[in-house]
């Protein structure tokens, strides 16, 4: 806050200056105000403007597809931050993805007892950098998680296997693909990306 005051302040005596002060003067000031300024800046600054190659080193999960769809997701974010290499090669954010899980949600009363109206799909990776073959792990994301809600599929009460199967699977590949979007904002240094709790033990 006090330098958003000095910056106003600052702006204020430079509108006295243009008036009749020299070019040098005028652009001094500017530049004091500028310094000033408040802002929020990545927590990796190195992460702005390298370029990354993405691989899918390991995938401990039973749906292949949802696995590369996390990478398909990270390459989508990395890209829209210009921050991505395209092909192999390093420096490279290589991805784990660790579990896939679903639980019921919003249980309700069924003619047999407590039954589910949804699914929550989840799906929990992580990834790092690396900057050469043989090098460290470096910026390494943590855990991150995803998940989708689904309605369960019913045919006059009873569960319908074949639809809630189709569900499932797209579900949990949304989930992967939004994942690997958010795996891509941290490697960047957007802190704000991991901070929906992970819920899988």
């Amino acid at each position: 806050m006090r330098f958003r005051r000095l910056s106003v302040a600052l702006t204020m005596v430079g509108a006295k200056w243009a008036r009749r002060g020299s070019a040098a003067e005028i652009g001094l000031l500017v530049a004091a105000s500028t310094a000033t300024a408040c802002g929020y800046h990545p927590v990796y600054g190195a992460g702005a403007t390298e370029r990354l190659h993405v691989m899918l080193v390991r995938a401990r999960v039973p749906d292949p597809i949802a696995s590369e769809e996390v990478a398909s997701g990270m390459r989508e974010g990395l890209a829209q931050a210009g921050a991505l290499a395209p092909g192999d090669g390093f420096p490279r954010a290589e991805i784990e993805v660790l579990k896939s899980d679903e639980s019921s949600e919003a249980m309700t009363v069924g003619t047999a007892g407590p039954v589910a109206r949804a699914t929550d799909v989840g799906i929990l990776a992580r990834a790092w950098v690396v900057s050469d073959a043989g090098g460290q792990r470096v910026r390494d994301t943590g855990d991150i998680h995803a998940d989708e809600v689904i309605a369960v599929d019913r045919i006059q009460g009873v569960l319908d296997p074949r639809g809630a199967g189709f569900r499932e699977a797209d579900a949990l590949r949304a989930a992967a693909r939004r994942l690997g979007h958010k795996l891509a904002s941290k490697l960047l240094g957007d802190a704000a990306a991991s901070e929906e709790p992970v819920r899988m033990p």
